[in-house]
């Protein structure tokens, strides 16, 4: 009895072990998917965020797929190791302060803005969030930026510096057309602050070679029927038609081709985009280029680059595109010197 007694104590002390055993690893197992969610959440707050401001409507964005083809190149996939917000204004800019709006309240690490009107909505939702400039003409002239070597803020990017373009755009076309007396300009005014500077150089250019500028404008997004329609109605018509590249008319190049083609116009664009739609002529950057470095600086900022120590890059490269196809179609025989300098010949 003494010894079943005695041993009674050691028994439950076994028992109370096993207990605490069966306890602990219940607990470990309870445990496990606790951490499981708390390790995802973690990884989820330090995946960056990409937040990309756009006017038109995604599938007419020739920068937003070569922006996510840059991404790809640098090791950041969407999805995966980085979440990408993007917000389209589907070609309506009065839409933009909203969405920029939402993309800081989604607590993007950047905001990458496609264009002039873009970058003024994202700079006006934000003054700490890096902003990166897809597409710009001139930031320095616009306010944007304090200079391209130093641009300060929590702004930079790329420049076309496209206004600066617009001369050696129009003797370019007078090269292709050396019979041209009277241009139709059509620009957007929603973005006349970017794109002044261009008409004055245009003006300048235009009175060297003594050619009459006829402006048509459009005035918001639904007005670029109107306008095409008052360049065909013009009291005396235009013989060639020079389109400024904006966030409107990037969207809606396929009409405004269209018309020149079926007006027989001789037409200048900024962009080869519009070239490859069918337009006559572009000369300048390359937006799909631009798209891509934008991803550079989207990276060196996730790495803890300040945009205020990183220059606004501007174009290494101006390309001549032409398209001969439409050039027959509209029975101009353009100069084999004209032939010889384009970088890029479209049939």
């Amino acid at each position: 009895m003494k010894s079943n007694s005695a041993s009674l104590p050691h028994v439950q002390d076994q028992g109370s072990r096993s207990r605490r055993q069966v306890l602990k690893s219940l607990g470990g197992l309870v445990s496990l998917p606790f951490l499981a969610r708390m390790g995802s959440a973690s990884a989820q707050a330090s995946t960056p965020r990409i937040g990309f401001l756009s006017v038109p409507p995604q599938g007419h964005s020739p920068v937003f797929g070569a922006f996510q083809d840059g991404l790809r190149s640098r090791g950041y996939v969407p999805g995966q190791n980085v979440v990408l917000e993007w917000r389209g204004a589907d070609g309506k800019d009065e839409r933009l302060p909203q969405l920029a709006t939402e993309l800081v309240n989604a607590g993007v690490n950047v905001i990458v803005a496609e264009t002039y009107p873009a970058i003024v909505a994202a700079r006006n939702a934000t003054g700490t969030v890096p902003i990166v400039m897809a597409v710009s003409s001139d930031p320095v002239e616009t306010g944007l930026v304090e200079s391209l070597s130093k641009p300060g803020g929590n702004i930079t990017g790329l420049t076309t510096l496209s206004t600066h373009l617009n001369g050696k755009r129009l003797q370019l076309l007078k090269e292709a057309f050396p019979g041209m007396k009277r241009l139709a300009l059509v620009w957007a005014s929603l973005a006349a602050p970017d794109k002044a500077p261009g008409i004055r150089e245009a003006q300048r250019v235009a009175q060297e070679l003594g050619l009459e500028i006829q402006y048509f404008e459009i005035r918001k997004s639904d007005d670029w029927e109107e306008a095409i329609r008052a360049v065909a109605k013009a009291p005396t018509p235009p013989d060639t038609v020079f389109q400024l590249c904006d966030p409107v008319t990037l969207s809606r190049r396929k009409a405004l081709v269209d018309f020149a083609a079926r007006t027989g116009l001789p037409s200048m664009y900024e962009m080869r985009e519009y070239v490859v739609e069918g337009g006559l002529m572009a000369y300048g950057p390359s937006l799909a280029t631009m798209g891509r470095r934008s991803a550079d600086y989207v990276d060196r900022i996730l790495k803890g680059a300040r945009p205020s120590d990183l220059p606004v890059e501007q174009p290494t490269k101006l390309e001549l595109a032409i398209n001969q196809a439409t050039a027959r179609a509209i029975n101009l025989d353009l100069p084999q010197s004209l032939l010889a300098w384009a970088d890029e010949l479209i049939e």
